[in-house]
């Protein structure tokens, strides 16, 4: 028998995450539940919750980023193979086949040790490559087990936090799932790393008034003149969080003062053109700081994150503090705040550069960076160097954008972007002239592959390649061909 207040306080999370679903999918969402609640209610976790709360829980988490009825009617079920007689009700379940298929895929993954097991760590991104819901669905369960971190022991609430903050973390921000990420670091890291974190949040306490004033009063000018100037935009502000403050601190060598991004004002607007629109009023109305402008709308990071970026100087009467100011749409805000889990089409919302067949998969390149580190602790270091933006941006002849870990060759692009015609590639124009296979790459190149009928590739290939993922691939190809 179910405890009576058990009971309503499963209704009423219920209710919150069928409110603003369409009818269709709040239909569907209350059928699942109510197939969850009759058989898992009475099957316990270590932590006393019913199976049916904690996945009721998880599909409260993912409803922050997304309506998708099918990925909430999993997640809701998504303990139903630890029943007693799981096997057999999952198949009798409401969910359909596919959704079945990843609930048990979803099972699979519980057990891995991402961060210290290297094979755990090569069947997670195999996994995410095959499907890329489950990666949306992996990172809310581990987001929501972080925020209840008080229900595990000590030894073991220590290992969650940990991996959660050098891998789970890290590749949420590689991707592009930036708000959770964030929660994600802030939690782990107060926890692992106690006096560091309250030392920084003493920092925050102290300068609270002023950082606070600061914002408001910014916010109202920034309304007013973009008013004026008759453009409709949403203006919000955010403070940077402890972690990603400590980790630039010690990135960039500065002090807490020294940091021009620790506050930060988001201006979202309808359209492309008005971004810019919105910028030039910026540089206008305020004192922008030279150098410190990036326009990820133009050249977007590899990862498909657009906005751009400005940082003003102190205005009298408006900011006592530098403050960076963030532009951009509400497609491009949903973007940055949960990449692929905003998009209802997965397949297509994990393709950094999507056009026509120039088509860069999120999860296939993790794989391809995970091919560059030999542990879990190197994968987390190739994942983190993407914050230091020591890779290059580089361009093919239809103007599309790529970005290269430097150093890299010409033959390490067309590895990158053209995988499937690499091996028969004839020749190599950099910027119009043609250049030898070997050559460095440079902020800005534009290369033009042309390619042969006849496979190409050869061991004389190999010194022209910086990166591990070529020389390997060239030497499978050349075992495959010549066997």
């Amino acid at each position: 028998m179910i405890p009576y207040d058990e009971c309503v306080t499963d209704r009423a999370a219920l209710l919150c995450l069928l409110r603003g679903l369409p009818p269709p999918a709040r239909s569907r969402v209350r059928n699942i539940w109510t197939f969850a609640w009759l058989h898992l209610s009475s099957v316990k976790r270590r932590s006393g919750d019913s199976y049916a709360r904690h996945g009721l829980e998880l599909a409260q988490v993912l409803r922050e980023s997304t309506n998708d009825p099918s990925l909430l009617s999993v997640a809701i079920l998504h303990d139903a193979p630890l029943h007693p007689s799981g096997v057999e009700l999952l198949q009798h379940s409401p969910l359909t086949a596919p959704e079945r298929k990843l609930a048990e895929q979803m099972h699979a993954l519980r057990r891995l040790h991402l961060d210290e097991n290297t094979r755990d760590l090569d069947a997670f991104l195999h996994a995410f490559a095959e499907d890329e819901r489950l990666l949306i669905l992996r990172m809310a369960h581990r987001l929501n087990d972080v925020r209840n971190l008080r229900r595990f022991t000590p030894s073991l609430r220590r290992r969650i936090a940990h991996e959660t903050l050098h891998i789970y973390s890290a590749i949420a921000g590689r991707i592009g799932m930036h708000a959770w990420r964030t929660e994600m670091e802030d939690i782990c890291f107060k926890l692992l790393h106690p006096r560091i974190a309250q030392s920084l949040e003493r920092k925050y306490a102290a300068y609270r008034a002023l950082d606070d004033a600061c914002l408001h009063h910014a916010s109202l000018f920034l309304r007013r003149v973009l008013y004026v100037d008759h453009i409709k935009c949403d203006v919000s502000f955010r403070k940077k969080g402890i972690y990603s403050t400590y980790h630039k601190m010690v990135l960039k060598r500065r002090t807490f003062e020294e940091l021009t991004d620790r506050l930060a004002i988001r201006l979202v607007v309808p359209s492309h053109d008005d971004c810019y629109r919105v910028l030039g009023v910026v540089h206008r109305s305020m004192h922008p700081i030279p150098g410190k402008l990036k326009d990820y709308i133009g050249a977007p990071k590899e990862n498909g994150y657009r906005s751009i970026h400005t940082v003003v100087y102190p205005l009298p009467g408006v900011t006592e503090q530098p403050m960076e100011i963030q532009i951009r749409t509400q497609e491009m805000h949903a973007f940055c705040e949960f990449g692929p889990a905003s998009h209802s089409d997965y397949k297509h919302s994990v393709y950094a550069l999507d056009s026509g067949r120039t088509r860069v998969h999120l999860l296939s390149h993790l794989e391809a960076l995970r091919s560059e580190a030999r542990s879990p602790r190197q994968f987390e270091e190739v994942l983190r160097r993407y914050f230091r933006d020591d890779h290059l941006a580089v361009f093919d002849d239809r103007n599309n954008l790529y970005h290269l870990k430097d150093p890299a060759t010409a033959l390490d692009f067309v590895c990158l972007a053209f995988p499937r015609k690499f091996l028969f590639l004839a020749s190599v124009r950099m910027n119009g002239r043609a250049r030898p296979f070997g050559t460095p790459l440079r902020d800005g190149d534009t290369i033009e592959p042309s390619f042969g009928s006849t496979l190409a590739v050869s061991t004389t290939w190999i010194p022209s390649c910086r990166h591990r993922l070529t020389k390997k691939t060239i030497h499978e190809a050349l075992r495959k061909h010549m066997t």
